[in-house]
């Protein structure tokens, strides 16, 4: 007998009995899909062993946690080919025994009653499997409350995957089938850029944008990077050159089914710094696929010919994000009403309360006056439970980073929510307007305002432009970069005309640099779209430098703003 520390992975069909009662033939069927198709595939790719196969349920032992863990979130995000099966899993780290082809021991029987304890869809791992794993990894896992297992004397401390819970005691599963089941994310089919022309330091640039593409599509929320492409629903594909220090890229989203082309952009740029080249070419891209994936997805929901209330949830949230990147007070206060409508639905609906937790966040981001006590403290709740309940979510995180400046004036947990997603999604554009907000907020307004000058750029062309400029017309302010201030308010008037929060902003860089026509037009703009503006009325925002905010006021004063 051999005695080795090992991770081990059960994997377990939920409810098999029932459905080989129902349809024997179909059920088979499927499992032999899922065995051939996917589970086996997985298990090879991460270097495990399958150890023991019962029909309906796996024993896979692996060398490595993590391999064990990614190998199990590639099984159940892969899922969505079989949707006629489901499957729990548990994973643990303990001495086994090996004798003949069988194994034995503590880590086999915890994994199995995690795996047991598991939801449909869901991953239990046990405490020691989490502290083992690499921070991308750990952060899709949240903690649950002690479980007592069968046969098993002491608690054990479990994390579950993207929150989907354990199972009632005595339950097999299936009751909590609908409960637990997750949004569907966009599959995304992706073999990495082909290398038209260049040198070494180009082919290095490849290399790096290849993998910093690949870890920014899997972390993303909403998407899901799968590595067959027959499981996407749409391919990235593309393809780069190089002629001396110069680059052209070219990036393609096209629809696996039709092969429709969903979208192509081509990105030029010089190779002065490998680094910097690769983080801002990556940055360029990914925010380029991501938004036009969703925007893709969303454009076949857009028509319904229900009422508002009566559509379904996804429907209501696309339709609801389209209102909120108006940054009109009634598209406001309507997204506000459909997101409400979605969360009476479901009270855990990640997306739901993220997004709603933005739209408090929309009127002191526009508006002048401060928003409610009650505001506040509802928008920082929706937005930690949308993080708790789906921990890999780029744009909740995000918006949490924005509702602590904004709304709970805490620039330090700001600081530190946009650091936690720089290390989830590092080339999201919004993340990083959001990390430079909590700098320029907190007074490193040079490496605020020198990160929101690189953020802004992908996003020009989108619906979100206009609502993060703001921040890099703040850091540009406080710099005394008074007529750059004055051209980024014109881009976004071009957008969205007279967004309270663009015009007091071009208006106190415009009395600053002494520019009259500026400070008149947009003055007369403010007061009628508002006309019981006074600055005494004015929200004041919570700047930690000292003299930031006196400079700003100044600006106002000087421009003869009602008092």
């Amino acid at each position: 007998m051999e005695r080795r520390l090992t991770a081990i992975l059960a994997a377990d069909v939920v409810g098999y009995s029932k459905l080989m009662g129902a349809d024997q033939a179909a059920t088979l069927a499927a499992l032999r899909k899922l065995r051939s198709g996917l589970f086996t595939p997985c298990v090879t790719r991460h270097g495990g062993e399958i150890v023991e196969n019962m029909g309906d349920g796996w024993i896979v032992s692996f060398a490595s946690v993590t391999d064990a863990v990614q190998c199990g979130i590639a099984v159940q995000e892969g899922l969505t080919e079989t949707p006629e099966l489901q499957l729990r899993m548990g994973v643990h780290l303990g001495d086994v025994v090996r004798e003949d082809e069988d194994l034995f021991g503590d880590g086999v029987n915890v994994a199995a009653r995690l795996q047991a304890a598991a939801a449909p869809g869901g991953i239990l791992i046990s405490d020691v499997v989490h502290h083992s794993l690499d921070g991308q990894v750990a952060v899709a896992f949240h903690k649950t409350t002690p479980l007592k297992l069968k046969n098993i004397e002491r608690d054990v401390t479990a994390f579950s995957w993207n929150d989907v819970p354990a199972a009632p005691d005595g339950d097999d599963g299936t009751a909590a089938a609908a409960a637990t089941a997750r949004p569907r994310s966009i599959n995304l089919g992706f073999e990495g850029l082909d290398m038209k022309a260049g040198d070494d330091d180009a082919r290095l640039l490849c290399d790096g944008v290849n993998e910093a593409i690949r870890a920014a599509l899997a972390n993303q929320a909403g998407m899901a990077l799968v590595t067959e492409t027959e499981h996407a629903d749409m391919l990235v594909e593309g393809s780069l050159q190089a002629v001396g220090a110069r680059y052209r890229a070219v990036i393609r989203l096209v629809d696996r089914n039709d092969s429709k082309l969903i979208k192509s952009e081509r990105f030029d740029g010089v190779i002065a710094d490998l680094f910097e080249a690769e983080d801002d070419l990556a940055l360029r891209m990914c925010t380029s696929l991501r938004f036009a994936a969703f925007n893709y997805e969303a454009s076949a929901l857009e028509n319904a010919d229900l009422p508002a209330d009566e559509q379904e949830s996804k429907r209501i949230r696309v339709r609801a994000g389209g209102l909120l990147s108006d940054l009109k007070y009634e598209e406001w206060l309507d997204a506000r009403r459909s997101l409400e409508t979605v969360l009476a639905r479901d009270p855990d609906d990640a997306s739901a309360l993220a997004m709603a937790g933005m739209a408090c966040t929309i009127e002191p981001n526009c508006g002048w006056r401060a928003p409610t006590a009650a505001d506040r403290e509802q928008a920082i709740a929706y937005l930690r439970k949308a993080v708790r309940l789906n921990p890999r979510s780029d744009f909740a995180h995000a918006m949490l980073a924005l509702a602590l400046l904004e709304l709970g004036e805490d620039p330090t947990g700001a600081l530190f929510t946009a650091e936690q997603l720089m290390t989830i999604a590092p080339h999201y554009a919004q993340g990083q307007m959001a990390h430079a907000a909590a700098l320029i907020y907190g007074g490193r307004i040079a490496e605020g305002t020198d990160i929101a000058l690189k953020a802004i750029e992908p996003l020009k062309g989108l619906r979100l432009f206009s609502q993060n400029a703001a921040y890099l017309m703040l850091g540009l302010l406080l710099s005394r970069r008074h007529e750059e201030v004055l051209v980024w308010g014109q881009m976004v008037n071009q957008r969205i005309e007279d967004v309270p929060r663009n015009l007091l902003l071009m208006i106190s860089a415009a009395a600053h640099a002494g520019n009259d026509d500026v400070v008149r037009q947009c003055a007369d703009r403010l007061i009628t779209r508002h006309a019981d503006f006074t600055l005494s009325e004015m929200r004041i925002w919570p700047l930690k430098r000292d003299g930031d905010w006196a400079h700003i006021a100044a600006g106002w004063h000087a421009a003869g703003l009602p008092e």
